[in-house]
């Protein structure tokens, strides 16, 4: 069973309505769809209210769901609507990345990146063909200084503190989401498995109607 897909939790920020929202990410979506070659991308939106009063929109793509990256940057970048956002794609056989961008300061910047390349099962070699598309061009909030795991894009101490402010939990949490993702590639195959400790970590259930 592939598990080509893209997932995106896009928290708004306080005085953002969800109708608003939500609406100007649908314009985003059809705008892309409209590009060259893109006439399949087609991504499905949800929204509701998280306890803090915010409204979170959650969307879904199969299909050129790769796209669903670049409409989430373009949607943070040109409205100015954004808080934060994780977005997941699953890249079935070569590989998963993830990533929660940053967007309160009015700037989007990858606080924390992370590509889960395959990897031969005896050696432990990267197969890094391939690789990050368009959130690779996203600036980063910090870079990582020691990079032992290829599949580290985004990180460091700055980074990960951010992450912990922006979604109100503890920097422990972050040291142990990231020392996670060491092992995520063990999981491409499974639907949302690769990210699902990130996931777990800033509380992104699925609960868009």
């Amino acid at each position: 069973m592939s598990t080509f897909m893209g997932m995106a939790w896009i928290d708004l920020c306080p005085d953002v309505a969800a109708d608003a929202g939500l609406a100007a990410f649908d314009a985003v979506v059809e705008r892309v769809r409209r590009s060259p070659y893109l006439d399949l991308f087609d991504a499905g939106a949800g929204s509701h209210e998280l306890a803090d009063g915010r409204c979170r929109i959650q969307s879904f793509a199969e299909r050129d769901y790769a796209e669903l990256a670049t409409a989430v940057v373009s949607f943070a970048a040109e409205t100015g609507m954004v808080f934060r956002a994780f977005v997941a794609l699953d890249h079935d056989e070569f590989g998963a990345e993830h990533v929660v961008l940053d967007a309160a300061a009015g700037e989007v910047r990858r606080a924390y990146h992370y590509f889960a390349f395959p990897r031969d099962e005896e050696t432990g070699e990267y197969y890094t063909e391939g690789g990050p598309g368009v959130l690779a061009e996203v600036p980063v909030i910090e870079k990582p200084t020691v990079v032992i795991d290829p599949g580290v894009l985004a990180d460091g101490p700055v980074a990960r503190a951010t992450v912990a402010a922006r979604y109100g939990v503890p920097v422990s949490a972050m040291h142990a989401a990231a020392a996670a993702d060491a092992s995520a590639h063990l999981e491409c195959g499974a639907v949302g498995g690769p990210s699902s400790h990130w996931q777990e970590t800033l509380g992104l259930a699925w609960d868009a109607e």
